[in-house]
């Protein structure tokens, strides 16, 4: 089994957060568990196909696919044995690349093809022949030549989003607001036109993401991951937590090799 990390050019690393490989020869069939991070991503397979499972029935995915925002987890599993890269996109570089209101494509998982006339780029990349370098080196020319020059608005909600990060989620609409010196009402139609989701709603994805952080220290008890990532109680904690995984925090694996893990555990 193979996880693997690789960082964008440093052309790019405003677009794109990072390249991530996953390759596993075993093709006995496993469910993994997919939870929102706030990314969204372009994933490739040149291994056997998935399935997944998005509103309760198992449907067999395309090779090459686009994931916007997602705010509930997810199942996937393996028809085969796995390879598979995907380009983890910084939120707004779904709007950017493909110019399309991203609220129409929140919780979905879809083909290339639903947004592009040409797949012909991504068609090249599920050759076995082809290796992980040459994989990136395509997908970083195709962003180089697709995306659109960044404008104002973008800036905007760029901005914003870092804002959220830094933070961990703990910041409200109106500090964001004045930040990035446009009204309230005027950030949050642009932030949901641009990444998908409303402000409040990212917001607690990325406060949610910053547990898995705070889970490396072994030494902190669960009142303490709670309150350090921004939750008033514990019962509110556990609430969220159940709401984005299905499971309690107690009773989740987070020392377990899953993709989720591999994900959120940085």
């Amino acid at each position: 089994m193979i996880f693997d990390r690789i960082a964008p050019k440093s052309e790019l690393n405003r677009t794109i957060k990072e390249f991530w490989v996953y390759e596993n020869h075993n093709s006995t069939s496993e469910v993994q568990k997919i939870i929102p991070d706030g990314f969204s991503e372009i994933i490739v397979h040149y291994g056997d196909s998935y399935q997944i499972n998005l509103t309760g029935t198992w449907e067999l995915q395309s090779r090459h696919l686009f994931s916007s925002q997602i705010s509930k987890f997810f199942h996937l599993k393996n028809t085969g044995t796995s390879g598979m890269i995907g380009m983890k996109l910084f939120p707004e570089a779904g709007y950017e690349l493909f110019n399309v209101d991203m609220s129409g494509y929140t919780d979905r998982v879809i083909s290339l093809d639903e947004l592009m006339t040409d797949v012909s780029s991504f068609s090249r990349l599920i050759s076995k022949e082809c290796s992980t370098e040459e994989r990136i080196s395509v997908l970083e020319d195709w962003v180089e030549n697709v995306r659109n020059s960044e404008s104002d608005n973008i800036k905007k909600v760029r901005n914003t989003t870092d804002l959220i990060f830094e933070s961990n989620g703990m910041i409200d609409i109106q500090a964001l607001s004045e930040a990035v010196e446009i009204s309230t009402r005027q950030l949050e139609r642009l932030f949901k036109r641009t990444i998908g989701t409303t402000i409040k709603f990212f917001s607690r994805i990325i406060r949610f993401n910053y547990i898995f952080q705070l889970m490396k220290n072994k030494e902190l008890s669960w009142i303490q991951v709670a309150l350090k990532s921004g939750y008033f109680d514990q019962s509110h904690f556990i609430k969220n937590f159940k709401e984005f995984t299905g499971e309690e925090p107690t009773n989740y694996g987070f020392d377990e090799q899953t993709l989720a893990n591999f994900f959120l555990k940085k």
